[in-house]
């Protein structure tokens, strides 16, 4: 594949990108993106990796709903995402503030994923957050989407709040977790992995498209010598492995652009 070749494929990336940005956003963005997370959504998914477990599933808890609102709130206009504000403010403050009186309680957090699914499936592909999802002493469960700007970004956050309520174990622990796409616990597999899970269908197509002119090139690479003679008289000699990686490095970006800003 030539020059010409590469730029077609190029230009058809940043199509699908454009078009798919029009019809999720209603204007034109290369890198549009667009979230349909729902609460009852996460709930669902939540308690069927519960089930599956053998554990009981958790109840939908108001006051953790406003506890969640009230952070993630607190994140966008403050603009940090951690588990304690810049301030100080740590997670239990919000717990408080909602009137939910706890003997175990924890926190999850996530961004930039495009539905309640992909969200549960990260934080099911990391220690901590999984260990919030199936810990068999919560019974209660609460969450907040919020759409805004992080760091001049448009971002959506979920926030979720695990809860076993004062008095049915008679101790008092707090345990948190922050998902975004990549934090993947240090594993370059399991992080690029999460990245994929957070690209919307276009970005996925494009890295396809990619992948695909990837292995070509590096099969040409390999099999230069085999090449027809019209094509070896004017293929250089790594021609193939720098389109490879060049692919590589296009689908880096892709991933890198529109999965959270993380690998």
């Amino acid at each position: 594949m030539r020059l010409h070749g590469i730029t077609v494929v190029l230009v058809i990336a940043v199509a699908l990108q454009v078009v798919y940005g029009l019809a999720s956003t209603g204007h034109l963005s290369v890198l549009g993106r667009a979230s349909t997370i729902d609460t009852t959504q996460l709930l669902t998914d939540t308690n069927r990796e519960r089930e599956i477990k053998g554990l009981a599933p958790l109840n939908l808890n108001q006051e953790l709903n406003n506890a969640a609102e009230l952070k993630a709130q607190d994140m966008l206009t403050y603009g940090y995402w951690a588990h304690t504000s810049p301030t100080g403010v740590t997670p239990w403050y919000w717990l408080s503030q909602a009137n939910y009186y706890y003997d175990e309680a924890g926190e999850n957090l996530a961004k930039n994923y495009p539905n309640a699914s992909s969200t549960v499936a990260a934080w099911m592909a990391s220690d901590g957050h999984r260990a919030n999802i199936l810990n068999d002493a919560y019974t209660d469960v609460g969450f907040a989407v919020a759409e805004g700007y992080l760091e001049n970004e448009k971002t959506t956050l979920v926030v979720a709040y695990y809860g076993a309520p004062a008095g049915t174990l008679g101790v008092n622990t707090q345990n948190g977790s922050v998902y975004a796409p990549g934090l993947g616990g240090g594993n370059p597999f399991v992080n690029f992995s999460s990245s994929l899970q957070a690209l919307n269908p276009a970005s996925l197509i494009g890295i396809g498209l990619f992948a695909l002119i990837g292995a070509i090139a590096l099969a040409a690479h390999h099999y230069r010598d085999r090449l027809p003679k019209a094509w070896r008289n004017t293929w250089r000699a790594h021609h193939g492995m720098l389109t490879f990686i060049g692919m590589v490095g296009m689908m880096l970006l892709i991933v890198l652009a529109t999965g959270g800003g993380q690998l």
